[in-house]
């Protein structure tokens, strides 16, 4: 996968994810790129003053900086034989509005971070941060479970080549020429799914309509499935391309679970254009319910609501 040069992992103190730190060095390593490893400090301003007076010299955000930074430096150094160009960074305020700057201001190719686990108010594997920078990081943005194997020994792409817009062509494009470059460089599994459905339905329309109709819509995508699949994945066994009918934010974690999937691939940018919805409801569907990692893509042109001082 030589498209990415200026890597960014993002690493949580509180978090072990061994899984993160290792793909983050082979990805560089096998792109000859640049890797800075960086964690977030909150503001700290308002516990200053209630110090005891013990301890009134203490400058709390230095010390948890310092904190920060020796943890990520012990954590960097069983890989500095591998020759890879390794920076670290600590950062001050919100995480991902924080994480998002630093993306936009040293043009990162690709964000890899650690889910910050299950939230306490859903059984879900993305925690805040995480889908903060889903919805809002203009790069895509990989976020690594914990437990994963490393390489990924089955990864799935998920598609969408029912659209002819030029945005939704380039995101397909996207999607299968990163999840097809993994499981090259690692050796892995790929599974290709693209879930269609037919969604009219009325007393008033005889079944035997709406039956032909569904077939036409069957038929339809098909044939555009399988130019996409002719164009980026040709040699693919017919038991690894999945077309199946349904809602896809049910049948794409069905299928991840059923499969033993490791990785999804998959684009999160709604195509409705209302102002400030930045992730599909499908899309957001399917990262509250799979328990798998996710790399997610933004089309061309996506631009980030965040804003750089």
């Amino acid at each position: 996968m030589e498209r990415f040069k200026n890597l960014l992992l993002v690493v949580n103190s509180g978090i072990k994810n061994p899984a993160a730190l290792t793909c983050a060095f082979s990805l560089a390593r096998s792109n000859g790129a640049r890797l800075k490893i960086v964690d977030v400090v909150k503001e700290t301003s308002s516990y200053q003053p209630i110090l005891p007076s013990s301890a009134k010299n203490i400058n709390l955000h230095d010390l948890i900086v310092q904190e920060k930074r020796e943890h990520l430096e012990q954590m960097v150094r069983p890989f500095e034989k591998e020759g890879v160009d390794t920076s670290i960074r600590i950062l001050t305020g919100i995480p991902f509005i924080e994480i998002i700057r630093e993306v936009i201001r040293k043009d990162h190719d690709i964000v890899i971070v650690t889910p910050e686990g299950k939230s306490e108010f859903k059984d879900m594997l993305f925690g805040t941060t995480t889908m903060h920078l889903m919805r809002k990081c203009p790069s895509p943005v990989w976020a690594i479970k914990p437990s994963s194997d490393v390489p990924f020994p089955r990864i799935l792409a998920a598609v969408d080549p029912g659209q002819n817009d030029m945005a939704t062509l380039s995101l397909n494009r996207k999607i299968l020429e990163m999840s097809s470059s993994l499981s090259v460089m690692q050796n892995s599994e790929l599974h290709i799914i693209h879930v269609w459905d037919f969604l009219i339905r009325s007393v008033m329309i005889p079944k035997q309509t709406t039956d032909e109709m569904a077939e036409q819509v069957r038929t339809m995508r098909e044939s555009w499935f399988e130019e996409l699949l002719g164009k980026y994945a040709p040699d693919l066994p017919e038991k690894q391309v999945h077309l199946i009918k349904g809602e896809a934010g049910v049948q794409i974690p069905r299928l991840a679970k059923e499969k033993d999937i490791d990785l999804i691939v998959m684009g999160t940018v709604s195509r409705t254009g209302i102002p400030g919805l930045f992730i599909g409801n499908t899309a957001e569907k399917i990262l509250y319910r799979v328990d798998c990692s996710v790399l997610a893509v933004k089309p061309d042109g996506f631009s980030s609501p965040v804003e750089v001082d």
